[in-house]
């Protein structure tokens, strides 16, 4: 092609003032990380990303060779064309994600059971950017649902007593224990997040028998502290239930890996 002929890209000015800013002397503490997310999105450089890049390349490839490998498993007399709707959108918001095992493994299984008859009752097209809106946290909790033998598990919240114990406040909602080894507060932000995204409900007034099954409420470590820190009052367990929406229930059979 004659140079007369070549194209020119002109970087449209909003851009070209936009990444000025990122390297600017007012930015320059915050403006490496945000080169390095410019880099990921726009294609833009900075070389202190270095070692960012290598880790976003390493996971790109993770997630290549297991998408890869789901699509191989799918039998072909059940393989069906995909939705590009779905499946443009899973790939789209993945990039954002595919650092976070439990994320990327999401993608994964959305994209490959699109391509499986056996889901295509179940997949709807917003899973992809619901996915994109989650936590690894939000991950690990729905699949301590998909493994457990009922769609529901207890979870309650703690509640402070006045000493007449006409009135109360709650200190904790939405206490989770399907996690052990993670912090009580962050299970219970994770669990409000899922209930926003129409995954989970916890309807008021409801809760599981046999009573028993919210014993160990009263075990847990925070519980002890709040009964030594207002030893004047009573710590009371109100028990709830949080289980899979039917949404949920689909998002989960689609999304979450066994």
């Amino acid at each position: 092609m004659s140079e007369k002929n070549t194209p020119v890209v002109k970087i449209p000015e909003s851009v070209d003032k936009a990444f000025q800013n990122l390297t600017s002397d007012l930015t320059q503490n915050i403006g490496t990380t945000l080169a390095d997310i410019w880099y990921l999105v726009f294609g833009g450089f900075s070389y202190l990303a270095e070692k960012r890049k290598a880790k976003y390349s390493h996971s790109l490839k993770l997630f290549k060779e297991e998408l890869e490998s789901s699509i191989k498993k799918i039998p072909p007399e059940k393989q069906i064309e995909p939705s590009f709707q779905t499946t443009a959108q899973a790939l789209e918001n993945a990039k954002y994600c595919i650092t976070e095992k439990e994320l990327r493994e999401m993608f994964t299984s959305l994209i490959s059971n699109s391509l499986n008859s056996d889901f295509s009752n179940n997949i709807h097209p917003s899973f992809a950017e619901i996915i994109k809106q989650m936590s690894v946290l939000d991950a690990q909790i729905l699949k301590v649902f998909k493994n457990s033998p009922t769609t529901a598990m207890p979870v309650c919240n703690y509640r402070l007593l006045s000493p007449d114990k006409t009135r109360y406040s709650t200190i904790l909602e939405n206490v989770f224990l399907g996690l052990p080894e993670i912090d009580l507060h962050r299970c219970s932000a994770s669990l409000s997040s899922l209930e926003r995204l129409g995954l989970l409900q916890i309807p008021f007034g409801t809760q599981l028998n046999p009573p028993e099954l919210y014993d160990d409420f009263k075990q847990h470590p925070l519980f002890h502290l709040l009964q030594t820190k207002f030893a004047t009052n009573q710590i009371e367990v109100e028990k709830r239930v949080a289980k899979l929406t039917p949404f949920g229930d689909s998002f989960v059979h689609v999304c979450v890996p066994d």
